[in-house]
């Protein structure tokens, strides 16, 4: 079902991005994505993932899918809390990215990439996962705010 719902979003909006500054991928009713369009020359589907290609080289990605239900429980809040406890274990920590309207979101930068990890408030079992250049993910937004770390 995620798939399903990021491919179709994608489909959806494509045609309407082209003329703007980012893509804007909706893999549920309550969550907007958009990625800047100076992040990627072209976007290739693979499974449960949009690729974000520049020359031909994938350069990031947006990922959808369900968490085990060991992990998720009846809502956003507590379900990013253990999968931000479980982050917090490797040796790059993650930070909440605060001000995301009904989403709870967090990332962490590593090197030259950021990943950035959203739980729809109104899909507590579901994680979207993206990942992108540090420099070009500065402009992206969830549900309309702009990232803040």
């Amino acid at each position: 079902m995620p798939r399903m719902g990021l491919a179709l979003a994608f489909v959806l909006l494509l045609s309407g991005c082209a003329s703007h500054s980012s893509l804007v991928i909706q893999p549920y009713r309550e969550l907007t994505i958009e990625v800047p369009d100076k992040m990627f020359s072209s976007v290739k589907m693979r499974d449960d993932e949009l690729l974000f290609l520049r020359n031909d080289r994938i350069v990031g990605f947006v990922k959808s899918e369900d968490i085990p239900s060991s992990v998720s429980s009846g809502s956003a809040i507590d379900t990013s809390l253990t999968l931000f406890e479980s982050a917090s274990q490797g040796s790059i920590k993650p930070v909440w990215i605060e001000q995301i309207p009904e989403a709870q979101v967090f990332g962490v930068v590593q090197g030259e990439f950021r990943t950035v990890f959203i739980v729809p408030n109104s899909q507590a079992q579901s994680l979207i996962t993206f990942q992108g250049p540090t420099e070009s993910s500065t402009s992206l937004r969830i549900n309309g705010a702009k990232i803040l770390e």
